[in-house]
């Protein structure tokens, strides 16, 4: 393997199921173009990525074969480096990031992942498994690897290829081993061949018709048994018969991961089935928004679910679990139920269901996992489309044996309290009312491990719950960090709210007091402008006064207000005699101080009536001199 060193870097094994968040936390400015700073965290970890608008961009054309309309703002050429865009586009890129990170489809995409996390995911995974696949093939005689047949399923570390059988050669280097448990001759091929160990069942076994898909995957983060030991517990897989398992017809595994040989059926699996999918188009179109879906009927969804007990409890009594029921790795096959990839839980790769299962404390023990699993591949079989949570609210338009079988698994009190064992599901209800039985198969279930396996295989499940406990526990502190930030946030919007409301209590306060500051102005004004106005009129009134006086033409006219005054006051000066006059036009303004303040006209018709002109000289006497001022004037 030192040849593909320098090639593909090894690292250690990372769960590409782990939640991501990501968050852009601030905007720069490099060499005329805006990058935005995206702090990422995964579990414990967080690191920095600087990205472009063009990345986002990059990464939308990526995601549109998945037909999922995604949230992306539009570009700009002209005004793009303006503050108040640049602060609007970080919103409306930090919505489309979000959107991509919560659905999971696209989350478990590469180019997701190679978006915020490109140090991790930069790598060549089709050339590294093109290597070691052919590395694994190297010294067989039986089958050649052919080309790839894209990426048609969900994990980025996993590759499919169409393989064929080589012509028979003269000479073959076989070892053969006598089955008597399972009547047929198995031909094994085993040897460090490189430091690849593959075993491998007689080609001529096999369906020569049925076409064939080699899968390479590599280990994952919960591989607990050394390579040497894998090997004796693939050739127990290699061996294994049940009628709902699929076979596995070639197993082979390096320092890296392992390859595995095995039919491929046309129609797909059961996720292709109720997507109504081809199987071979890639994974994020097939899945991202399906076209159409379809649901089955309770019939074949209790015979289904009660075939895939059956083949639960039967690797459970064996010392096996599974640990990675879905959909995707169910076929039906003359209506029965055949589950795949059974080699998962040994090389230790995590769970499709694994970021549901995480949060749920309950939810822990391989047999636990694996009923949680089974409820979320009922629902699905049973609506026709996946449940997108960890837990179900609220179950309608199925059979009340359905609902309460779905509620004993799937509902939040059940995932707080505890999930009912395999052999207790088998026995519901719902199973006795609807599922019928596909008859007896000619396969005898048979699964042979070593002592030595069991043990094995039960410290290694140990360990991976071990590692699901802390990751829940991990979990829970997040989500309770979570809540004192929403709470400490609230808290902090709230005290910014009641000093806001303190302050625009305060500046509204202050522009009342300046509004009436203002209008106290105007009213000063007002009446120095009555004053000069009325000190005219006075003067003038006077003038024709004396003028109508002395024309014979008119009849007697009543005194004026100087004239009034002059009466009253006697012997007051002229200057006196202007602030009366000025006191009285002021008065006439302020009516509503005031009110008993006659008006000009009433003063004017003074002769003609005593009693208004004995309660004007009354409100000229009791006038308040003090709020006048003294103008002074051109005239």
């Amino acid at each position: 393997m030192a040849i593909f060193a320098s090639r593909y870097e090894r690292k250690l094994p990372i769960d590409d199921t782990e939640a991501i968040s990501c968050e852009i936390a601030t905007v720069e400015e490099v060499d005329g173009h805006t990058e935005y700073l995206l702090r990422v965290q995964r579990g414990d970890n967080s690191w920095n990525v600087l990205h472009r608008y063009n990345d986002f961009n990059k990464l939308h054309q990526s995601l549109r074969i998945s037909g999922i309309d995604l949230p992306l703002p539009g570009k700009r050429i002209f005004g793009n480096m303006r503050p108040d865009f640049i602060a609007e586009r970080k919103e409306a890129l930090q919505v489309y990031i979000n959107t991509i990170l919560m659905n999971p489809i696209l989350a478990s995409s590469l180019p997701a992942k190679r978006f915020v996390d490109p140090e991790s995911y930069s790598q060549s995974f089709y050339d590294h498994a093109v290597q070691n696949a052919m590395l694994c093939l190297r010294n067989d005689s039986v089958w050649a690897l052919g080309a790839t047949m894209g990426a048609i399923g969900w994990r980025l570390r996993k590759h499919y290829f169409k393989v064929t059988t080589k012509p028979p050669e003269k000479s073959s280097n076989k070892l053969v081993k006598s089955g008597s448990q399972t009547q047929q001759s198995k031909h094994f091929a085993a040897g460090s061949n490189g430091g690849s160990h593959s075993i491998s069942i007689d080609a001529g076994t096999a369906d020569p018709n049925a076409e064939m898909v080699a899968e390479w995957l590599e280990y994952g983060p919960d591989k607990y048994v050394e390579e040497k030991e894998i090997n004796g517990v693939l050739k127990s897989l290699v061996g294994l018969q049940h009628p709902h398992i699929e076979s596995i017809v070639f197993a082979a595994n390096t320092e890296n991961g392992c390859l595995v040989i095995r039919k491929f059926h046309k129609h797909g699996t059961l996720k292709d089935v109720l997507c109504m999918a081809t199987p071979k188009n890639p994974f994020l179109s097939k899945y991202g928004n399906p076209k159409g879906r379809t649901a089955l009927s309770m019939k074949q969804v209790a015979t289904y679910g009660k075939q895939i007990l059956d083949a639960l409890i039967f690797l459970h009594s064996k010392g096996y679990a599974y640990g990675h029921l879905h959909s995707g790795n169910i076929v039906i096959v003359d209506d029965c139920v055949k589950l795949l990839d059974v080699e998962n839980h040994l090389l230790g790769v995590p769970a499709f269901y694994r970021p549901f299962f995480v949060q749920h404390s309950k939810i822990h023990a391989i047999e636990t996992v694996d009923v949680y699993c089974f409820g979320h591949v009922l629902f699905e079989m049973a609506m026709g489309y996946p449940l997108q949570e960890s837990v179900v609210r609220q179950i309608t338009e199925c059979p009340e044996a359905l609902k309460s079988l779905l509620e004993s698994i799937l509902s939040k009190e059940a995932c707080k309290a505890g999930l009912p064992t395999l052999e207790q599901l088998l026995g519901h209800r719902f199973f006795t009312q609807y599922a019928t039985d596909c008859g007896s198969s000619a396969e005898k279930p048979h699964f042979k491990l070593s002592l030595n396996a069991k043990e094995l295989l039960r410290q290694a499940a140990v360990k991976s719950e071990k590692r699901l406990c802390d990751e829940q526990k991990s979990v829970k502190n997040q989500k309770r960090i979570v809540r004192v930030q929403e709470l400490m946030s609230s808290e902090e919007e709230k005290r910014k709210s009641k000093q806001k409301a303190k302050l625009e209590h305060k500046q509204s306060k202050l522009k009342q007091q300046g509004s009436l500051q203002t209008s106290n102005g105007r009213l000063s004004l007002a009446a120095t402008t009555a004053a000069s106005t009325s000190t005219a009129a006075v003067g003038g009134g006077l003038s024709t006064a004396d003028s109508f006086n002395r024309s014979d033409s008119t009849p007697e006219e009543p005194p004026t207000l100087a004239g009034l005054k002059s009466q009253t006051t006697g012997g007051q000066t002229p200057r006196q005699e202007l602030h009366i006059g000025s006191s009285a036009s002021v008065s006439v303004e302020r009516q509503t101080s005031t009110p008993n303040m006659a008006s000009v006209e009433d003063v004017e018709a003074g002769d003609e009536d005593e009693p208004t002109r004995s309660a004007l000289l009354e409100s000229i006497c009791k006038f308040n001199r003090g709020s006048l001022r003294k103008v002074r004037s051109n005239d």
